[in-house]
């Protein structure tokens, strides 16, 4: 989960910008532009079902160079370093180490680009809320309700004169919040040293599990796909990895409605261990069945149906198999 958020808040700077929004998307694209350009520290909460999470978040940029830490303030320790796509995941619990390269920033509420909206257009309606205090700060509310029952929106709280987004709820077709985080305390600018991105986990002795270097391979011939699929998602990517701490290759396809994203893994079928039926954390839930001796592992932060749906639309897309 928590690698899950650091996702989220890396899009949450931004820097003044003149003149007023004049619209949601004209907020939303305030956000998106700004989010990667301020230096900031600031503790926020997490909210998820009976779970209440405090932590820290500190981004500084450098030029082109893009560092943030994360720490956890309440329950197990976790620290993540990031500089620009590495990842460091500090577990000292487990006494172990995650390394990881990272091209994109997603999970959480991703970035909307113009050439999205099109696409998000049938499946969600975007328009400004209310006003609201967040953090001290004077708010803009902006809100993206799903159509259907097969995705979920978001309530935005906006700071009015920077843009900086301050708190997010994740919501269903109905409006109920699912998971909900907000700034509490934040400083800005000069404030922000670079001392403060400095890990302060001991990892010696620890277990380092790296990724390895080597991109992912993008799969040409494909295996598998999903037919019919869920409507309004289309494949954005099919690539095959080997996965960090098991080593094991594994086919992966993305999925995306403009908004949400819904994540197909394809393995070998392990001789025990592997998921079967539903499973959530929090909003985030998945779906695992066998299908001609493979795993598949549908995993999203959408509702139960929608991996259900991905999950029982998995077909072989040759007579091939994997290597």
């Amino acid at each position: 989960m928590i690698v899950r958020i650091l996702s989220l808040v890396m899009l949450l700077a931004a820097t003044p910008l003149a003149g007023a929004a004049d619209s949601a998307i004209d907020w939303l694209m305030r956000v998106n532009q700004a989010a990667r350009q301020m230096d900031y520290d600031g503790v926020f909460v997490y909210w998820r079902g009976q779970q209440l999470e405090t932590l820290r978040i500190v981004h500084k940029v450098d030029g082109q160079q893009r560092r943030e830490r994360l720490i956890s303030l309440t329950g197990s320790p976790r620290e993540i370093i990031r500089n620009n796509q590495m990842v460091l995941c500090y577990l000292p619990d487990q006494a172990s180490v995650m390394v990881e390269h990272r091209k994109t920033q997603r999970a959480g509420f991703p970035a909307i680009f113009p050439e999205r909206l099109a696409i998000m257009e049938p499946y969600y309606r975007i328009r400004l809320g209310g006003q609201g205090r967040v953090a001290g700060r004077e708010t803009r509310e902006i809100l993206i309700e799903p159509r259907d029952g097969l995705r979920y929106g978001y309530r935005l709280w906006a700071d009015r004169q920077t843009g900086l987004l301050l708190r997010s709820d994740l919501i269903d077709s109905r409006g109920r919040m699912l998971e909900q985080f907000m700034f509490t305390h934040l400083k800005t600018g000069r404030e922000v040293t670079a001392d403060a991105l400095n890990p302060q986990t001991r990892a010696q002795g620890y277990r380092w599990h790296r990724e390895s270097l080597d991109p992912p391979a993008p799969v040409t011939a494909p295996h598998w796909d999903v037919r019919p699929l869920p409507l309004g998602f289309r494949r954005a990517s099919y690539v095959s990895r080997r996965t960090p701490v098991r080593q094991v290759m594994v086919e992966h396809m993305i999925y995306s409605d403009g908004l949400a994203t819904v994540s197909v893994f394809i393995e070998r079928a392990p001789e025990q261990g592997a998921m079967q039926g539903p499973n959530h954390m929090g909003a985030v839930h998945a779906y695992g069945r066998k299908v001609n001796g493979h795993q598949v592992t549908v995993v999203g932060e959408v509702p139960a149906e929608t991996v259900r749906r991905f999950a029982g639309a998995i077909v072989p897309a040759t007579a091939r198999q994997m290597p």
